[in-house]
């Protein structure tokens, strides 16, 4: 018993070595693995750490060339943002202002044209819109930098003429903006050829007028087809005597003053009063032909003058005095219309935006809004059903880029600009910026009808006064037939 004991403790002891270096060695595996993860995952770590490192470091020094740049120009890439990507195509001439700087001026209304947000920073608009295009047809490569011309509080620095006198005498900058040519301007600086019309005119409400006169009722004729219609109606009566006399009608045997009246009259007797008789055949065909003209020319006439007496006609309501006229705020305006309409400035009231003028003009605090074309379209291209545009009252020289004198870029810039004002980037600026359409619905005035001429009834008159020729030569030659047909009488003595 004992022995058997022995053997079976031995066993148990054996197994449980065997399960005790079963267990060492899978601890000793687990702990391989272990290590061998924690070697992987701490690897991926450091190679995520590493990269993050990469990056925040590319980001700051990214964003520092960001700090930096923004310290040299000021703004962003306006350019980039409007004709991309074709502002990148390589040009082989040597620029001689590889970096242009670029003055905006800073408007509170009117951002259709310049956009300058309340960072100071340039957004686009019209204006630089058109000077980024023409930038990009030059034959190199010249770099904007874009800055708006404001004070230390971000607001504008001056006015156009400190904007334009800002440049003067410096190598590479430029003004870019809707800047207007004056002759004390091109004192100091160079202008490109413009890219806008800017005559002045005066803005006004509309009012509805009829426009009638005592002669309004002649107007759907002109004067020289009043005097045809009178020239064939005296020769229609002269056909008639001609014709009536030659039957010895008793009524034109009278003396020559009644045979006068009587071509006037006797056509009309004839038909209305019945007191005129008739003997001619070929006379009732004239009379018939002169009839059918003159209800044709009635029927026209009546149908033109309900279109001249219906007409409604929109004029703009321009006051006796323009002391209570508005101007665009920091223009040439307030000057212009001190002169030449001989009033005093103390009531004149400065605008900054069309909100503005549209707020005035309906409150009654202006009469009229004097301000140049461009802004007038941009007016009446939102509220045109009630305003009209009443001038030209002055021709400017337009609205262009400025350079300094003797820029090398003038030259080259103002081909540029000219080339876009031709092309089809122009119509679609005006779109995008200004909303401009290609059919312009900013006047519904009714157009005048106009006045027939002789032309209108050249084919009526040719036609009856063909038939009032061949009247009389029938007639002529029936007389001449019943004269043949008459012969002598013999007497006594031929027997």
């Amino acid at each position: 018993m004992e022995h058997k004991e022995c053997s079976v403790s031995l066993v148990l002891l054996a197994a449980m070595l065997c399960v005790y270096c079963r267990i060492d060695f899978v601890k000793a595996s687990i702990v391989r693995t272990e290590k061998g993860f924690t070697h992987e995952a701490y690897s991926k770590l450091r190679f995520t750490k590493m990269m993050r490192s990469r990056a925040i470091q590319d980001t700051s020094s990214r964003s520092r060339r960001s700090i930096v740049e923004k310290g040299d120009s000021g703004q962003r890439d306006v350019c980039a943002d409007i004709i991309w990507p074709q502002r990148n195509s390589p040009k082989k001439l040597k620029s001689p202002c590889p970096t242009l700087k670029v003055w905006v001026p800073k408007k509170d209304g009117f951002t259709e044209f310049i956009k300058v947000n309340e960072k100071s920073e340039v957004e686009g608009g019209f204006s630089i819109a058109i000077f980024c295009h023409a930038l990009h047809l030059l034959p190199y490569t010249v770099k904007p930098i874009f800055k708006p011309f404001i004070n230390g509080t971000g607001e504008s620095n001056g006015t156009y003429d400190q904007l334009v006198d800002h440049i003067r005498g410096k190598k590479c900058h430029a003004v870019a903006g809707d800047v207007t040519i004056r002759g004390n301007r091109a004192q100091h600086v160079d202008f490109t050829i413009p890219y806008l019309n800017s005559e002045v005119y005066v803005l006004a409400h509309a009012s509805h007028e009829w426009n009638q006169t005592l002669w309004t009722f002649l107007k759907p004729f002109t004067w020289r087809l009043w005097i045809t219609i009178v020239g064939v109606c005296l020769f229609t009566g002269v056909a008639l005597a001609i014709l009536e006399y030659r039957e010895k009608n008793p009524s034109f045997s009278s003396p020559i003053y009644n045979q006068l009246i009587m071509v006037i009259w006797f056509p009309i007797s004839t038909f209305f009063f019945q007191e005129g008789k008739i003997q001619n055949k070929c006379s009732k065909v004239v009379l018939v032909i002169w009839l059918s003209m003159i209800f044709i020319v009635i029927q026209i006439f009546t149908a033109t003058l309900s279109s001249w007496l219906t007409l409604d006609q929109l004029r703009p309501r321009l006051p006796s005095t323009f002391e209570h006229a508005g101007y665009q705020d920091g223009s040439f305006l307030k000057d212009l219309i001190t002169e030449k309409f001989n009033c005093s400035n103390k009531e004149l009231l400065p605008l900054k935006s069309v909100e503005e003028y549209k707020s005035a003009l309906t409150s009654g605090i202006v009469s009229v809004v004097v301000d140049e074309l461009p802004y007038i379209e941009l007016f009446l291209a939102k509220y045109g059903s009630e305003y009209m545009k009443y001038g030209p009252i002055k021709q400017e020289s337009g609205i262009a880029f400025a350079f300094p004198r003797g820029s090398l870029l003038l030259q080259d810039f103002s081909r540029a600009v000219i080339n876009v004002t031709e092309s089809e980037i122009m119509m679609e600026m005006k779109k995008k910026y200004l909303g401009f359409s290609t059919n312009d619905t900013s006047q519904p005035n009714q157009t005048p009808p106009q006045s027939l001429d002789v032309q209108s009834f050249i084919g009526l008159f040719i036609f009856m006064g063909t038939i009032i020729v061949g009247a009389i030569i029938t007639s002529e030659v029936s007389i001449m037939r019943k004269n043949k047909k008459v012969l002598p009488v013999k007497s006594s003595t031929d027997l």
